[in-house]
């Protein structure tokens, strides 16, 4: 039976060309910290890389610090945040673990966190946040993309009223869910840092990286050898960079065509699921077409997505990272109530997966309308 994967928000299927890329590094196998020329040839290919991602995200005007994933960058990004007396940090209620579980422990240390709240269509409230940052406002890290709802911040615009209010305060942006589909140049945003990952963009799992802006100074989490100039001790995982710099390229070459592909695959799903009449919030309008979140009257998202499982159909409840908590910070920020909450699912689609989406939609419809009947019979 063919496998149908809707839940691409939580990882992608690398692209095959990365067997290649892992296969070549099996014969250059060679320590890139080390004096022979084999090994320098390893860190040449490392540094090209690096520069050539930051080209492609028109970040030329910064460097990239390579990390073991997206948490590690923004965990990296907030560890500049010095615990001062009337020093703040702001952050979005929605953000992803990542940056709010470390705010929380910054915070937990002493610091002033703000979180802001966001408005009905999953953005940040920008008059609160104008409102909070000072003269003391340390960052304000909010995300690009949210990964539950797929909503779309507007950054360079959040940047322009944080700059203008403390031209001294940082901005991170948490990037993951926006590489590859919304139109990225970093110069262009202004953003003082930002954070990305492979597995999101079809390459391997366990690689990230943090784009720093020139002049930003950052603090090391990982301490040891030295390596990514100080700031990341630990040997490189060269296949990883590697394969990282190849899926970069191709989602940004594939930008256009992808995004188009997808709004149809959206369209297509949406207009097909509509004719079934089921009751539900559509929590995803006017955000990113890659990502739908909905909630379903009189059913939890938990039991559809085990329902679909046996269909071969894969969806989720939300951010595979926030699975195992009870609750879901960017539901409830937006308004959404328990029972809403729990009937939440999220489907996120590919460009690369060119599936009958009338078809699934059928399906999964079909599948909500029984559920319901079955509760409602008992």
């Amino acid at each position: 039976m063919e496998l149908f994967y809707l839940d691409n928000a939580a990882t992608t299927k690398p692209f095959e060309e990365t067997a290649k890329i892992y296969s070549d590094i099996l014969n250059d196998y060679y320590n890139p910290s080390a004096l022979y020329a084999p090994a320098v040839l390893m860190r040449k290919k490392i540094e090209n890389a690096r520069k050539h991602m930051a080209e492609l995200l028109g970040g030329e005007n910064g460097r990239i610090i390579f990390t073991a994933s997206a948490t590690e960058a923004d965990n990296m990004a907030l560890n500049i945040v010095r615990v001062k007396k009337d020093n703040n940090l702001i952050v979005s209620i929605g953000e992803h673990p990542a940056v709010y579980s470390f705010a929380k422990k910054l915070e937990n240390d002493g610091l002033n966190v703000v979180y802001l709240p966001l408005i009905a269509d999953g953005t940040v409230n920008l008059e609160t946040l104008k409102n909070n940052v000072n003269k003391d406002t340390q960052m304000v890290s909010i995300m690009h993309v949210s990964n539950e709802t797929g909503a779309i911040n507007d950054i360079k615009q959040i940047v322009k009223i944080v700059k203008s209010i403390n031209p001294n305060t940082l901005v991170h942006s948490d990037g993951v869910q926006a590489v590859g589909k919304v139109e990225i140049d970093l110069m262009d945003l202004g953003v003082d840092m930002y954070t990305f990952t492979a597995h999101k963009i079809h390459g391997p799992k366990g690689i990230g990286a943090l784009w720093v802006k020139n002049g930003v100074n950052i603090k090391p989490l990982i301490y040891g050898g030295g390596q990514e100039n100080g700031l990341r001790s630990g040997t490189e995982n060269v296949f990883e960079i590697l394969a990282m710099e190849f899926a970069l390229e191709k989602i940004c070459k594939d930008f256009k065509n992808n995004l188009i592909k997808v709004q149809k695959f959206n369209h297509e799903f949406m207009q097909e699921f509509d004719l079934y009449g089921i009751d539900y919030i559509l929590n995803s309008k006017n955000g990113s077409p890659y990502i739908i979140n909905m909630s379903i009257d009189g059913l939890r998202g938990e039991v559809l997505v085990h329902e679909l499982e046996k269909h071969n159909i894969y969806i989720s409840t939300g951010s595979a990272c926030s699975s195992k908590k009870p609750d879901n910070r960017t539901l409830n920020a937006i308004k959404l109530s328990a029972d809403k909450i729990k009937g939440t699912i999220r489907i996120s689609f590919s460009a690369y997966e060119d599936y009958d989406y009338c078809k699934l939609a059928k399906t999964i419809a079909t599948e909500i309308i029984s559920l319901t009947k079955r509760i409602r019979g008992k």
